[in-house]
């Protein structure tokens, strides 16, 4: 099944792979509320992922996404940026661009979850 037939009509420039990981975000910016957020992600790809999130996140939104840890690695933080936050019936369906998705590939997130990318 591609990518087209599972999530419809496909506009991203890396292809997605489903991945369910449990995330804290931390809010560079948190518009006077709460700071640190637990993000379930749903989806990754080389340049950005998708999430959850029990709390609503604005376009443009600065976040650092705590990744969990590897055994002789610790955890990792990637920059993100929301490109997009709307209601679902889960929570706040989030969009997040990575600052630099070059980094990402290479330090911040496992290249395991890019195997299908």
């Amino acid at each position: 099944m591609s990518n087209t037939d599972t999530y419809g009509q496909e506009r991203r420039r890396h292809p997605r792979t489903q991945l369910r990981l449990t995330l804290q975000g931390i809010r560079l910016d948190p518009d006077g509320g709460e700071v640190l957020d637990t993000l379930h992600m749903q989806d990754i790809s080389k340049s950005g992922m998708g999430a959850v999130s029990d709390r609503p996140y604005y376009p443009g939104q600065r976040v650092v996404l705590s990744l969990p840890g590897t055994p002789g690695v610790g955890r990792r933080n990637l920059y993100a940026r929301v490109v997009r936050c709307r209601p679902g019936s889960e929570g706040y369906n989030i969009g997040l661009e990575f600052d630099n998705f070059a980094a990402a590939t290479t330090t911040g997130v496992p290249q395991w979850a890019f195997a299908a990318a």
